[in-house]
């Protein structure tokens, strides 16, 4: 893989200097990243099961061109002519991510940074595109899971009549109309923070949806921040440091807070979620209770 860089170098010699300064950074399981200069990172797609989804982030950079809190691509290389791997040139972000300093921040700063996110998500989402059955996509993914999940006897006869019994309001609350380019992954790992700033990385789960898609994983980060937190900052991670974040995003983007059944739609996502992973995780019990939790909502005439 270091000749493969090393060919992407040479090719961009213009970009990189003469003889540049190349290290390779040891994160990911899907891509092979170096650093150069220390101001470039190059982005080697080295495990084919991935290339649809680095394909998906490529597109995303095109059509973000302008947005100025996510870093600047380069290249976007999906063609193998060079070298036998797709790969990506990106600016090199600077800063940390924002979990490990959302606990040091002021109210201030933090209603400050979702202003920024908000503005950055309203510049994606105007990217529209076209229509597709939502509901359809949400059931045909939540049943894969459910059945599955049924063969292995971790509800009772009650809890499968309540869990049937929201299932069955999915229609009444999926229903869409305009789709958008979502991010799909804005968790705080996913942004990073420096001196006030922000940029977003990481694009290869964005996709097309109804924009409340957006506020899926966001929501549930703030319900339960320690699941997103690394080992170093979960001693750190404190509910009540999340908690006016929807207040936040109401008050700089109230058209996707305002979206009819806003928190019924989350709640379907939480169940899909939730069922997938239970699928994988039969032996968790706190996912069996997520689900519960969630169907009640779909299932509850009054929330």
């Amino acid at each position: 893989m270091d000749d493969i860089v090393k060919i992407i170098i040479k090719n961009y010699e213009s970009l990189f200097g003469i003889n540049p300064s190349i290290n390779k950074i040891n994160v990911g399981f899907t891509n092979t990243i170096y650093n150069v200069n220390d101001s470039f990172i190059i982005k080697i797609c080295s495990n084919p099961k991935n290339e649809e989804k680095f394909i998906k982030e490529i597109n995303f950079y095109n059509s973000n061109k302008d947005n100025k809190m996510i870093p600047k691509m380069y290249v976007g290389n999906i063609d193998k002519k060079d070298v036998p791997y797709m790969y990506e040139i990106l600016e090199k972000v600077e800063g940390s991510s924002l979990y490990n300093v959302w606990h040091t921040l002021n109210e201030d700063e933090r209603e400050n940074i979702i202003k920024k996110l908000c503005d950055s998500m309203k510049s994606f989402h105007s990217n529209k595109g076209k229509p597709y059955n939502w509901y359809e996509k949400g059931c045909l993914i939540f049943n894969d899971a459910y059945e599955k999940v049924k063969k292995l006897n971790i509800f009772n006869e009650t809890e499968y009549i309540s869990i049937d019994n929201a299932y069955n309001r999915f229609s009444l609350y999926l229903d869409s109309n305009e789709f958008a380019l979502v991010h799909n992954d804005l968790h705080f790992d996913n942004i990073i923070y420096n001196k006030g700033s922000i940029k977003l990385i990481d694009f290869e789960r964005s996709l097309y949806a109804p924009i409340d898609f957006e506020l899926d994983i966001i929501y549930r980060m703030i319900r339960k921040p320690w699941k997103f937190a690394s080992e170093e900052t979960e001693k750190y991670t404190k509910l009540e440091d999340y908690s006016n974040i929807m207040k936040y995003i109401k008050k700089y983007y109230p058209e996707i807070i305002n979206i009819p059944n806003l928190y019924k739609r989350l709640a379907i996502y939480d169940m899909i979620y939730y069922m997938k992973q239970l699928n994988e995780y039969p032996h968790v019990k706190e996912l069996k209770e997520d689900i519960l939790n969630a169907s009640r909502i779909v299932g509850d005439n009054n929330a």
